[in-house]
């Protein structure tokens, strides 16, 4: 799975779970209060707020746990002016021979 995919899972689940958490906390004010004067503002910002964090703390742990397909394989780069073959799982990098 790539890492776009895993990331829009991980939005999908906290965004979700941020809109459940909020209908929650309203709704629970609604039982004793009059809509017109249930205080939603600061709810709303901080459930938002919780959720971007929540997004940015499981899309790290997701990577983490299961590094997506780009991270699993070799890797060509240029290190130094010089193209280097790196194997993602071990360092330091080894000099490969470059295209004529």
């Amino acid at each position: 799975m790539s890492y776009e995919e895993k990331g829009t899972w991980v939005y999908l689940v906290t965004s979700a779970g941020a809109y459940v958490v909020y209908l929650v906390i309203i709704l629970g004010r609604l039982a004793s209060t009059p809509a017109v004067h249930v205080p939603y503002v600061a709810v709303l910002l901080w459930t938002a707020g919780a959720s971007v964090l929540a997004n940015t703390v499981g899309r790290t742990l997701v990577e983490t746990a299961r590094p997506s397909d780009i991270r699993k394989g070799d890797v060509v780069r240029a290190v130094g002016g010089r193209r280097v073959r790196a194997d993602a799982s071990r360092l330091p990098a080894r000099p490969v021979s470059a295209p004529a």
